[in-house]
C-alpha cells in the first residue's frame, strides 16, 4: 500500500492507493495524482542559468511541464551546462526538448542588458 498527500488543491487529501485502487481522495484530479504519483512521478525542475552582459549574473528557470523524476539529476547536470546571453524575456526557451523528454526549460522572469534603460 502506498499513502499519498494530495498537491492537486487546498484540501490535501490523504490518499492510499492499493492494488490499483485509490482511497481518500474527494475530487477526480486526486485519483489521477495519485496514479501518476505512483506509476510515473514527475516534477517541476526550477534552477538557474548563468546569464552574460545580464543585470543579474543568474537567469531563473523552470521546466514547461513536470519531467520524470529518475530523470532530473541529468537534467540538471545539462543546463549547468548552458549559459545565456542578456537581454531574454520571460518564457523563452533556454533548453529545447531537455534530453529528449519533449519538455523545454524556460526563463522565469526577464533579464535586461547591462546599462539598458
Amino acid at each position: 500500500m502506498n499513502r499519498i498527500i494530495c498537491i492537486k488543491c487546498p484540501l490535501g487529501c490523504k490518499i492510499k492507493v492499493e492494488n490499483g485502487k485509490v482511497n481518500g481522495n474527494i475530487c477526480k484530479r486526486g485519483e489521477e495524482y495519485a496514479i501518476n504519483e505512483i506509476k510515473n512521478p514527475e516534477r517541476i525542475l526550477t534552477t538557474t542559468v548563468f546569464i552574460k552582459n545580464g543585470r543579474q549574473k543568474l537567469l531563473p528557470v523552470r521546466s514547461e511541464k513536470g519531467l520524470p523524476k529518475n530523470i532530473i539529476k541529468r537534467c540538471i547536470s545539462e543546463i549547468s551546462k548552458v549559459e545565456v546571453e542578456a537581454p531574454v524575456r520571460r518564457g523563452d526557451v533556454i533548453i529545447k526538448n531537455i534530453l529528449g523528454t519533449g519538455v523545454n526549460i524556460i526563463a522565469s522572469r526577464d533579464v535586461d542588458k547591462k546599462g539598458f534603460e
